[in-house]
């Protein structure tokens, strides 16, 4: 897991709590506002049944004062008019109760309640009409008002109304009581909750954050000691694996670094025994081109004057006289080659056509009697700025090479072929034959390689050192038992008059 996405899983994390804290407390908010509307009306609820259980107490002991022969009939119907309100005031709670959704709890209690207050307001109809009565015997000056208050309206309200009265009032108190308690139980419910999120996503934060942060230290010590035994040429040394985030890249990197920094010192140490090589070799090649040139001479005299003898027609004289010549210029061959990987002469340019040259190249180069050589270069190609000693020899290296490839049991073929594409000029040097072992493609222009038996190593790097110095690229594209390409590319660039046929 990369950093980025670490950092990213940690984000979530806590965008998550915060999202489930803030459900939490939404949900919350709305449970406690549905506990406090209760607590509300059932606080309301005692208050009126209360109120309600006081005024109706107030009115009795005025109509008894009345049936006395005392009391306000004013005060009574006061009296009545607020027990009345109250009763009112009793069925509308009970309404709000039942019209909102949220607040039904069980129907068989709405039910009773419902039955009860019924019966009340019924009830205190009837104690209503018995004190009117007994009101009117009070003011006619009729004797036994007392006694048909006790006997009729005060039994009423004894038998009938205080008992519905108690109980409304013991029932107010039990839904106080009741959303009181649920307020506590939900109360601790969301605590406890609370607590546990934001427990876990801390926990899970840590767990997240520390595992980062462990593999963020053990990514720099890494990093750190990789760098410093770098730092102290020890380019063998390599970063452990440290998974695939971003410090893992970097040790990546830093062992990619040390590798190249190892190749290029390695390449550095080749280099510097092949300049040493070239001079030891441009030294040797020097002082013994004399001793070879001394030795070609004395063969020619002894060809010369074995000639039209008796010991000259000796086939086996003239067999080894002709095997001298050939090793005297395999080695002269030789001692060019180092003599020219030695020295980098600077190009002389000129405007070389390249059909022509590749013509004189074919007439250097030593085919075998199986292999044809085709040049296919056309006339109206751009004509390159080359030079021609140069360039020819490095044709004559690359066809050679190529005709030398072809098995003796195939019908061979060498084509040399050339194309203008954008800016620059490419000629192929194409064969049908061995091609190259994959394994051998990336060292074929390194100086000394070779596979041949008796080959110097040194035909391809010079060729090459030549392109490059003429501003090109040579490349090689080989399948093995199929056969092999050298693409040679050229910038393009040429005199106006002359074209590729040779002619101005």
């Amino acid at each position: 897991m990369s950093i980025r996405t670490a950092l990213g899983l940690i984000f979530a994390v806590a965008a998550a709590a915060v999202l489930l804290a803030t459900g939490a407390l939404y949900v919350t908010s709305a449970r406690m506002t549905l506990l406090q509307r209760r607590s509300e009306l059932a606080y309301e609820a005692l208050t009126r049944h209360i109120t309600l259980a006081d005024h109706a107490s107030r009115y009795m002991r005025e109509a008894a004062e009345i049936s006395l022969g005392g009391g306000d009939t004013e005060e009574l119907r006061h009296w009545a008019g607020l027990v009345g309100r109250d009763l009112s005031a009793v069925e509308a709670l009970q309404r709000a109760w039942i019209e909102d959704e949220r607040l039904r709890e069980d129907a068989r209690e709405q039910q009773e309640e419902d039955e009860r207050l019924r019966r009340m307001r019924a009830t205190f109809a009837r104690v209503a009409g018995d004190v009117d009565e007994v009101t009117r015997m009070a003011g006619a000056a009729e004797p036994g008002a007392s006694r048909t208050f006790r006997e009729r309206p005060e039994a009423e309200y004894e038998r009938g109304f205080v008992p519905e009265i108690d109980a409304a009032i013991a029932d107010a108190r039990r839904d106080v009581a009741r959303s009181v308690s649920e307020a506590g139980r939900a109360g601790e419910q969301i605590r406890t909750a609370g607590v546990a999120l934001m427990t876990a996503a801390l926990a899970i934060l840590l767990v997240l954050l520390g595992g980062l942060l462990r593999s963020m230290a053990r990514g720099f010590r890494a990093l750190t000691e990789g760098a410093r035994r770098i730092a102290g040429g020890d380019l063998a040394w390599r970063v452990p694996d440290l998974g695939a985030h971003e410090l893992g890249r970097m040790g990546a990197a830093l062992g990619h670094m040390a590798e190249s920094l190892r190749e290029a010192q390695e390449s550095r140490v080749r280099v510097e025994k092949l300049a040493a090589i070239g001079q030891l070799a441009a030294s040797i090649g020097h002082e013994l081109r004399n001793p070879l040139g001394a030795i070609r001479n004395a063969t020619h005299y002894l060809k010369r004057r074995l000639g039209g003898t008796e010991l000259g027609a000796d086939p086996r004289v003239a067999q080894f006289l002709a095997l001298m010549e050939k090793e005297i210029q395999a080695c002269t061959r030789i001692i060019g080659d180092l003599l020219d990987f030695a020295r980098e002469r600077k190009p002389r340019r000129a405007a070389c056509p390249l059909g022509p040259l590749v013509d004189d190249a074919f007439s250097v180069v030593q085919a075998p009697a199986h292999v044809r050589l085709v040049n296919q270069v056309p006339a109206d190609l751009p004509v390159p700025s080359l030079d021609k000693d140069q360039f020819r020899q490095v044709l004559v290296n690359l066809i050679q090479n190529a005709a030398d490839a072809i098995p003796a049991d195939r019908e061979g073929r060498v084509g040399v072929a050339a194309r203008a594409w954008e800016d620059e000029v490419v000629l192929s040097v194409a064969d049908n034959g061995a091609g190259i072992p994959k394994e051998n493609l990336a060292r074929i222009f390194e100086p000394l390689f070779s596979t041949k038996l008796k080959g110097t190593g040194l035909g391809l790097a010079i060729s090459a050192g030549i392109v490059r110095m003429h501003g090109g690229t040579l490349e090689v594209e080989s399948e093995p038992g199929e056969g092999t390409t050298f693409l040679i590319r050229l910038p393009r660039g040429a005199g106006p008059d002359v074209d590729s046929s040779g002619r101005g």
